[in-house]
């Protein structure tokens, strides 16, 4: 490989970050954009550019003249071309990407993100460029600076999960809903609408969860362009989410995608007035078979406050947060299957610990300390033979008690550390051993004359000494 050109590479860093916001935007590899930048504004000292910030040598349409946006005149095929003039390189870069969501490059579009053969060649196929050798221009520069390496990493930033596991179907600030949901004509509406619109001109439309699996990819005159993906939830309840009227589909039926991972780009296909996001939500309970449609304004409340998203949708003309008053309905409380996840993640011992602490509770309807101890002693009496032999219940269950409280209250609450290297609990084992046979020696000594208020400090010591990330999660003891 030869020498780069060193102003070309900077030129290159210099837009990349533009570039790749596009490609996030609009699905256009960053790497086209960039190469078609370069050689359309020759690096940036074409007059176009130096004039009016024209980095693509785009010509005025019809409308841009007739909404009385600047332009400047420049020599091309004819004398006195009309070329669009920007403010800023970004706002030039904007309208690039907007002008190639035309009709004219819609077989561009169903490239993927990261094709910059398939773009290249597309856009030379459409007549972008008078250049019969323009798309081999393109893909010489692209490889020969490397400029893939742009796309590749927007590409992996939306194929990783999200730190929260929840996405919005659109990126940006807030959503806004120009149509909501109705399965019946209302006042507001002349027709049933099963789902709701959002505003999005030609834009990515992203996946809301992890593990989502695709389960049906097609089109019709009605949806159009459209992708169904299904997201199963842990205790056996699923969400099927309906994407529709897509100008491209960016996944096929079986694959698996998570939260922000794109779906395709929105679009104007089958029944539409214009380009948006339909977007249908069906709901099965657990422990049912029945797949109702829902409001999906229900749908994205449910996901912000699991996600904490800060996003939001607003009614189309408006600030209104369509969602504020549906998430304060959003049910968070730990299911059978989140208290069986947090099982699998407690030590041996505490797991026992657990199921000891729920032995007690059954046999006794209760879980207050005081019945709990109260109990234990009366078994420590009918017990003494069994101590005399060195199987001391009273003790192991005394200086368990809280021990097992705290592993029911993970089990049941979910407030356990979900991580816990190897050996941390290996460490916290031991402690417990050791301070489960200093609570024995103190108990043996006071076994004749035994105050239920002492043996309860007792075991609030172990307590705190066994847990305490416990305590400051708590705040206070579990008694």
């Amino acid at each position: 490989m030869g020498k780069l050109n060193q102003e070309k590479v900077a030129f290159f860093e210099r837009y990349a970050p533009l570039a790749m916001a596009q490609q996030q935007k609009y699905g256009i590899p960053a790497s086209v954009t960039l190469a078609q930048m370069y050689i359309e504004s020759a690096g940036g000292k074409s007059n176009l550019a130096q004039t009016g910030n024209n980095y693509f040598g785009i010509k005025c349409s019809s409308q841009w003249l007739a909404e009385g946006k600047p332009y400047s005149l420049h020599h091309d095929d004819k004398p006195n071309e009309k070329f669009c003039n920007y403010a800023t390189v970004e706002e030039s870069i904007n309208h690039h990407s907007q002008f190639l969501m035309g009709n004219r490059y819609a077989a561009c579009r169903r490239c993927a993100a990261d094709d910059y053969r398939g773009w290249a060649n597309g856009l030379q196929a459409a007549g972008y460029a008078t250049n019969c050798n323009y798309a081999n221009m393109l893909i010489a520069d692209i490889e020969a600076y490397g400029l893939s390496k742009y796309e590749e990493q927007q590409t992996m930033t939306m194929l990783s999960p999200t730190s929260q596991g929840y996405f919005f179907p659109l990126a940006g600030e807030n959503m806004v809903m120009s149509d909501g949901f109705g399965l019946s004509p209302t006042s507001y509406r002349k027709h049933a609408h099963n789902g709701i619109d959002l505003r999005a001109k030609y834009e990515d439309v992203l996946a809301t969860e992890n593990q989502g699996r695709v389960v049906t990819v097609g089109s019709d005159k009605a949806s159009g362009n459209y992708a169904v993906v299904e997201y199963d939830r842990a205790d056996g309840a699923k969400w099927r989410v309906s994407y529709c009227h897509l100008d491209s589909v960016a996944v096929k039926q079986g694959d698996v995608v998570n939260a922000g991972q794109k779906i395709g780009v929105s679009g104007n296909t089958g029944n539409s007035t214009g380009p948006h996001l339909h977007l249908t939500v069906k709901h099965q309970a657990a422990g049912t078979t029945e797949m109702k449609t829902v409001d999906p304004l229900n749908y994205l409340a449910e996901i912000a406050v699991r996600g904490n998203l800060t996003s939001t949708v607003l009614k189309k003309g408006t600030n209104t947060d369509l969602l504020a008053s549906r998430k304060s309905g959003v049910d968070t409380s730990p299911t059978q299957a989140d208290r069986l996840m947090a099982q699998t993640q407690l030590t041996p011992q505490q797991q026992q610990n657990a199921q000891a602490g729920a032995q007690l509770t059954q046999q006794t309807g209760s879980n207050d300390p005081n019945t709990l101890l109260a109990y234990l002693m009366g078994q420590n009496q009918a017990n003494e033979s069994a101590y005399q032999q060195g199987g001391d219940l009273f003790t192991s269950l005394i200086s368990g008690l809280f021990t097992s409280a705290i592993g029911m209250a993970v089990l049941l609450d979910h407030t356990g550390n979900d991580e816990t290297s190897s050996e941390q609990a290996k460490s916290v084992q031991q402690q417990e051993q050791t301070e489960q046979q200093k609570a024995a020696t103190l108990i043996r000594r006071q076994r004749e004359s035994v105050d239920p208020v002492v043996a309860r400090e007792t075991a609030m010591m172990n307590f705190d000494a066994e847990y305490p990330e416990e305590q400051r999660n708590t705040g206070q003891r579990l008694a």
